[in-house]
């Protein structure tokens, strides 16, 4: 009972209609007809897809879909409940399907194999039913988060994408996983990928956010339905190729956290225009200021550094130093005192990798070498999205997708010397200024993005496999068929090996652990 549907959403333009809007309307019908040809039968059909219409923005300047992907998925949602058609194109039309559960992917997500059955069968569990509260969703959940992993492909773009997405497509079971809002207060944070109860979300979200101010929707969406999150259910997402799009992506992220601020008032304006009670809980405005706080780190961290060394105040100094090597710093303390806990997971790299614990001590001295231009970059967010917010009232829905982003990245040393241009005239102004220690700081953050393009190019891989790596692959795949054909009857069904159930208890077990929480964990269970 598994239906898929493309929500094709419209370009931001001058016009309302587009000459290749006709030309991506034939290409989703092809497509469309293609998929059930191969996979309905003679069944209804399974696929679908829809395409937007532009509207007028006034804040925007230009014809656009309206209120973008939150938008998108209100009129999907209102479209499935009442029948409500405000799509340029749907496929959808005159079939009648009694839809209970909506799964939200994004273009780059991959779903893995059982991972929407597990999405359905958390959700229709008892005990994550929802139950609604003062417009909220007080027990159960309406919206379920899985664990969503970096694919193999993007992994490995770049050697920027090796030390900052970690490693792609790795199994689960290879890496203890633990979230401090899930483990403690039963509520994860939702990021647009995942399961939600149909009618639920339409009840609670259609008339309460206001137009034109919230561009990152998912906080506040994981907060109203009450996400939990699900680290056993797994999805595979891209990551950022070159440091770039990286920024321009980031930049994008603090524009949304800010736009949301009003959610931290006793009173929110809702989207007839009215003023009522804010329904989110403590928790959900500690979410929401976490993630401002996030935000200003790299500002303060910058300022410290400064001022400590123009002033010789070296206490000031070794803080800010401290803040930007404090995740490293977890994770090697993590490295240290849990190690002897972690599994024995036997696996062989044919690939050269770079291990979590030397990705993390590498991405302390990137974000060091990279401080000016982040904080400065992080500053003129801030700033935008608060006299957008109360100013000028304009592009506040301003957005440039992840692909987007990647295709305009540039390629060459000057489009990164023009991106991180923070970066070269504070590392001037510090070597015309600064004493010693900080004239070889700024001469490390002038040659920074040098440093950006180097490790932003596209791997080209020429490796070819050693004799003995040919062999032990060649192994691991005529066990794997032995292992099918012992275990499969004469009616093409698995049956499982006798010790299954005891393995995968076993796996359990150690995943939930009280010694595989880490460090991270154990100290913000503290500050919460």
């Amino acid at each position: 009972n598994l239906y898929f549907t493309l929500l094709g959403d419209c370009t931001t333009s001058k016009n309302e209609k587009e000459s290749f809007d006709k030309e991506i309307e034939i290409a989703g019908q092809e497509e469309v007809n293609r998929l059930n040809e191969k996979y309905a039968k003679n069944k209804n059909p399974i696929f679908f897809f829809l395409y937007r219409n532009r509207k007028w923005n006034a804040g925007e300047k230009a014809y656009l879909g309206w209120e973008r992907k939150r938008g998108l998925l209100n009129e999907f949602n209102e479209f499935l409940i009442n029948g409500a058609n405000k799509f340029r194109y749907n496929t959808i039309e005159g079939i009648n399907l009694k839809v209970k559960y909506v799964i939200t992917l994004d273009a780059d997500t991959m779903l893995c194999l059982d991972t929407a059955s597990g999405l359905v069968g958390s959700m229709a569990h008892i005990l994550n039913t929802p139950k609604i509260n003062n417009g909220i969703v007080t027990k159960g959940h309406a919206l379920i988060q899985p664990r969503v992993g970096v694919d193999l492909e993007s992994s490995r773009k770049t050697l920027f994408s090796k030390i900052y997405c970690g490693d792609g497509g790795t199994d689960l079971y290879a890496n203890a996983i633990s979230d401090v809002y899930q483990d403690n207060f039963g509520e994860g944070i939702f990021c647009g990928k995942g399961i939600y109860d149909l009618q639920t979300f339409y009840e609670l979200l259609d008339k309460e956010i206001p137009e034109n101010t919230v561009l990152s929707h998912d906080l506040l969406e994981g907060c109203y339905l009450r996400a939990g999150l699900a680290t056993d259910i797994f999805l595979l997402d891209g990551c950022p190729a070159k440091y770039n799009s990286y920024m321009t992506r980031l930049h994008r992220w603090i524009r949304g956290d800010f736009q949301i601020i009003n959610w931290l008032c006793h009173k929110i304006t809702i989207r007839d225009g009215s003023k009522k009670q804010n329904p989110l809980n403590k928790l959900s405005r500690f979410k929401i200021l976490d993630n401002l706080r996030r935000s200003i780190v790299p500002v303060f961290s910058l300022a410290l550094i400064l001022i400590g060394l123009l002033l010789k105040e070296y206490t000031a100094f070794i803080l800010g130093l401290f803040t930007v090597f404090f995740p490293s710093i977890l994770d090697l303390g993590n490295y240290i005192i849990f190690k002897k806990n972690e599994a024995n997971v036997a696996y062989r790299n044919i690939i050269k990798t770079i291990s979590n614990l030397t990705a993390s001590l590498i991405r302390g001295f990137l974000e060091f070498i990279f401080l000016p231009n982040k904080a400065i970059k992080t500053l003129d967010a801030i700033c935008r999205s608060i006299y957008r917010l109360k100013v000028s009232k304009q592009n506040l829905l301003e957005w440039t997708t992840s692909e987007d982003a990647e295709k305009q990245a540039g390629t060459k040393i000057f489009s990164y010397i023009k991106c991180m241009n923070p970066n070269v005239i504070i590392g001037l102004i510090c070597i015309v200024l600064g004493n010693i220690i900080l004239k070889i700081i700024g001469i490390i953050w002038l040659i920074a993005p040098v440093i950006a393009w180097e490790i932003s190019k596209e791997n080209i891989n020429n490796e070819t496999l050693k004799k003995e790596d040919i062999k032990y692959l060649k192994n691991i795949a005529q066990k794997t068929w032995q292992f099918f054909k012992e275990n499969i009857n004469e009616k093409n069904n698995f049956l499982p090996p006798d010790n299954y159930q005891e393995d995968r208890k076993e796996k359990v077990a150690h995943r939930t652990s009280p010694t595989n929480i880490g460090l991270r964990n154990v100290i913000g269970r503290f500050c919460i």
